[in-house]
């Protein structure tokens, strides 16, 4: 998982039948898995026909590239504005950090969601949800070149790699969150994981 390109354009949130059918694709994947899931299985979530789910969705593996369409635009808005009036170097992560646990925080069936299949190997999938990864990791990408620019970060890093320990690091506190039946706030988890991120990136 260490996507190249630029990230996706923002665009709307969906709204009507269609957002109903995606809230009900989120509460479905989340509790049976996808692949364990049906088309079926999400209309009943839904309250509607099985039939209807295909006049707005081609394929099942539509609805799941869908959601990570639709989450990570938002992700992506509030990265960005968040990080334009932030510091490079330590404020600049901390905000990234506090940010991606605020938004996957917000509901477990999304966090599961999503830090489980960001690693999907099915072909389709992969591919069409590479534009979303694409856009998380233009982000971290952005913390860690512009704190070593700004003499914040080891000039020596390699942006490939801290860019995978960032991710990892926050991958593993989002999913045993996710997987967690306690009622511990995620973002409870930012500040800590920030230094110590901040230790390991730190000139």
């Amino acid at each position: 998982m260490d996507p190249e390109s630029q990230p996706i354009a923002v665009q709307a949130e969906p709204v009507g039948k269609g957002a109903a059918i995606l809230k009900a694709a989120v509460a479905v994947f989340s509790l049976r898995g996808y692949h364990a899931s049906t088309v079926a299985d999400v209309a009943k979530e839904a309250g509607v026909a099985t039939g209807t789910i295909y006049n707005y969705f081609e394929r099942k593996e539509d609805l799941l590239i869908e959601l990570f369409h639709r989450y990570s635009e938002r992700y992506l808005v509030l990265q960005t504005a968040g990080l334009d009036s932030e510091k490079p170097g330590q404020e600049q992560l901390s905000g990234f950090v506090r940010r991606h646990f605020e938004v996957f925080g917000e509901e477990r069936g999304v966090a599961r969601v999503f830090h489980v299949h960001w690693r999907e190997v099915q072909p389709l999938i992969r591919q069409g949800i590479l534009p979303s990864l694409r856009s998380f990791f233009a982000a971290m990408d952005r913390v860690v070149e512009e704190g070593i620019q700004a003499g914040e970060f080891d000039p020596d890093l390699s942006p490939r790699l801290a860019r995978q320990l960032i991710s990892g690091a926050l991958d593993e506190v989002v999913i045993s969150w996710a997987l967690s039946e306690n009622n511990r706030a995620l973002v409870d988890s930012a500040a800590p994981l920030s230094r110590m991120l901040e230790k390991a990136l730190r000139s």
